[in-house]
């Protein structure tokens, strides 16, 4: 299968000349974080639960310490999402390629100037003319 077939088939995007290894890492080490965040929010239910069966902690108390575990997941996702952006970026920049604000902009200018040449252009010659 190729590059362009598994990012299609994992609906992932892969930046033009990435290799596979790199969106790979970068993509599990972004699942990662995400998958730990979760995790943590369980445990700590299911620990919270525990602890409210055992009488060592109210129920009250139990939603203020899941509340408290989900906001830390939180800002771990927060974070992690932004050392991926981050080390996309690098990764992107090594590799030459061009980011989609810089593919944007030079777009428009390609249109820009399409425009110009096509308004620089001979009309053609009116019927009565030869």
């Amino acid at each position: 299968m190729s590059e362009h077939e598994t990012s299609e088939s994992t609906g992932h995007a892969q930046a033009p000349g990435a290799t596979s290894g790199e969106a790979s890492i970068i993509e599990k080490a972004f699942l990662m974080g995400l998958g730990a965040a979760f995790l943590a929010k369980d445990k700590a239910e299911e620990l919270a639960e525990e602890l409210v069966k055992r009488g060592e902690m109210t129920k009250d108390e139990s939603g203020t310490f899941v509340g408290k575990v989900a906001t830390q997941a939180k800002d771990a996702t927060s974070s992690a999402r932004k050392t991926v952006s981050e080390e996309s970026a690098k990764v992107a920049e090594g590799l030459g390629l061009v980011s989609r604000k810089d593919f944007d902009r030079l777009e428009a200018e390609i249109a820009e100037l399409k425009a110009l040449i096509a308004s620089l252009k001979p009309q053609g010659t009116a019927a009565g003319d030869s």
